[in-house]
């Protein structure tokens, strides 16, 4: 089932991300999470149960309850610690110009890093499949909210702000969605002429 607007939770997570981790915690939820990419390389997510999960993180069922509601939550935690390997919250020193290819820059080299794995995510899920759909979206959705916090500041914009951080993150993630997850190599200046092509010139795409 595709996760719906209402249980696409973000980082809304049963675990607190804000409050200082401390260093026990810091292994449990790199064992969960760790679990959840090695049973992502080789089973569709749906396929994939919390008992496997527990069994490969070696934790009890009871702890795997103690840091998430379910196994969205921990997917959605293992997309948080992609986003943060990623840096695209530190956009703060990046001038407006830059912000676009910025947030393309950084997204593409973590998702090239972790490239086998979205093979396998591909390989192993339908398309339109919960686990697309949900990485898709996570990393959308963050760039919203981040053209959003930078838009907001601007007074000579015609068009409503949430409009235009959404058309700008669909248009970034779409291209990377179609290299990384739909298997079309492309360099990341490649993407980000295809994101400004599909931007700023379509008649010329």
């Amino acid at each position: 089932m595709i996760f719906s607007k209402n249980n696409f939770r973000g980082e809304e997570m049963k675990y607190d991300l804000n409050q200082k981790i401390k260093r026990g915690a810091q292994r449990t939820l790199a064992a969960f999470s760790s679990a959840m990419y090695e049973l992502l390389a080789k089973k569709a997510y749906d396929d994939i149960s919390i008992n496997e999960i527990c069994q490969v993180s070696n934790f009890p069922r009871a702890t795997f309850y103690n840091y998430f509601d379910d196994k969205n939550d921990l997917l959605n935690y293992c997309w948080f610690l992609l986003k943060k390997e990623s840096k695209i919250e530190e956009y703060q020193d990046i001038s407006d110009e830059e912000l676009q290819e910025y947030l393309l820059r950084q997204i593409f080299k973590t998702m090239y890093r972790h490239q086998e794995l979205l093979t396998q995510l591909s390989k192993n899920n339908v398309p339109g499949s919960t686990i697309i759909v949900n990485l898709y979206e996570y990393f959308k959705n963050e760039a919203i909210n981040i053209l959003r916090d930078r838009l907001a500041d601007r007074k000579e914009t015609k068009l409503p702000i949430e409009l235009i951080a959404e058309h700008y993150s669909n248009t970034i993630l779409l291209v990377l969605k179609w290299i990384f997850l739909e298997g079309h190599p492309l360099t990341q200046t490649e993407a980000m002429e295809y994101v400004n092509r599909l931007l700023l010139q379509p008649e010329k795409c």
